[in-house]
């Protein structure tokens, strides 16, 4: 695994662009405190953001909403992307005036796979990011990038939203509202809650409903979903901290760590204390 994250970004250094194969998250979940926007060059990989995995290959977009817990299962020797990654604050600047949809939207569909003509605008992109990202003398340098970034947050939410909707026509505007909210929900309280019932009430709809419409979208049940999130939750704990089993079974509101234990072995097949020592 890569010794550092080219993702980070801060303060002193609020933009980031280059090339890069991911490997510092390779099965190592790490939750991104910035955004991003990454395109496939070559190669392919198996990439999980929060309840969404997919398998990425050449001409691939990929957009990461600040908060996102981000992880590489698998990938190929070849394989590489250009990245663009910027700070929460010029995320939340750029995107103050976009409509809350957009957010949701993204996060249920952060990946695309363009054609070659679209593929080529974004190389071209990413070739003035990168240009903005070195000419640290640019008196508009900020402004610029954000400029561009919005731009290119516009054009992919079109994108995006035609491409779904093409592939998912029996899929209602009020259904696909309801998954959006229904993958926040699950965000906000999967450490606590991890039964569809509890989502369906908060959404006033059957849990039979609820399975129904995530099933038609993802291909998956509610239920792999919940899982899946509270999976990676518990990863990121044994991976980034040393607190014991018995604390990460508290935080995540088990009754014990046994319990916990054979959660995290019948989605994994790994034994927590198994997987910390795999993975570090």
């Amino acid at each position: 695994m890569s010794a550092t994250n080219p993702l980070i970004v801060s303060e002193e250094e609020p933009f980031a662009v280059g090339k890069t194969n991911l490997a510092f998250f390779l099965n190592n979940p790490v939750r991104c405190e910035g955004g991003a926007v990454l395109l496939c060059r070559s190669g392919s990989a198996e990439m999980t953001l929060d309840l969404r995995r997919s398998t990425i290959r050449p001409d691939t977009v990929v957009f990461i909403l600040p908060d996102t817990l981000l992880m590489i299962s698998e990938s190929s020797p070849d394989f590489e992307m250009s990245y663009c990654a910027f700070t929460h604050a010029i995320f939340s600047e750029v995107c103050f005036r976009l409509e809350p949809s957009f957010f949701r939207f993204i996060g249920a569909s952060p990946f695309s796979l363009i054609d070659r003509t679209e593929s080529r605008n974004f190389d071209f992109w990413f070739e003035t990011m990168e240009y903005s990202f070195r000419d640290r003398e640019n008196m508009f340098r900020m402004t610029i990038f954000k400029n561009r970034l919005q731009n290119t947050f516009l054009e992919m939410y079109d994108k995006i939203q035609r491409k779904v909707t093409s592939l998912c026509p029996t899929t209602s505007d009020r259904q696909t509202e309801l998954f959006h909210k229904f993958i926040s929900l699950v965000h906000d309280h999967c450490a606590r809650e991890r039964e569809v019932a509890f989502y369906a009430d908060r959404l006033c709809i059957s849990p039979r409903y609820l399975s129904a419409i995530v099933r038609r979208i993802t291909h998956h049940s509610a239920k792999e979903l919940i899982d899946r999130t509270v999976i990676m939750d518990i990863k990121v704990l044994l991976q980034s901290t040393s607190l014991p089993i018995q604390e990460i079974a508290y935080r995540m509101h088990f009754p014990d760590q046994s319990y916990l234990g054979r959660y995290f072995k019948k989605h994994t097949g790994l034994a927590p204390t198994l997987f910390r020592q795999q993975s570090r």
